[in-house]
């Protein structure tokens, strides 16, 4: 994402890769959610159960932090 954005010429392709790694995180929320609720925990006995939308934003966000690393 970082380098999308320093590759921007102007400001609006700046918004656009913005925006884009925004909608990127809110949607990987509901899809990390969801997969690892019904997926992940009922066959890793040392996973709990995500409770909340923000624990569920916060992985996704990790996630695509590290993944942009």
């Amino acid at each position: 994402m970082i380098k999308e954005v320093a590759k921007s010429q102007t400001k609006s392709d700046m918004l656009t890769e913005f925006l884009i790694f925004i909608l990127n995180i809110l949607i990987a929320t509901f899809v990390v959610r969801f997969a690892w609720n019904k997926s992940l925990v009922p066959h890793v006995t040392i996973l709990k159960p995500l409770e909340t939308m923000l624990d569920a934003f916060i992985l996704a966000l990790s996630l695509n932090v590290v993944r942009g690393l």
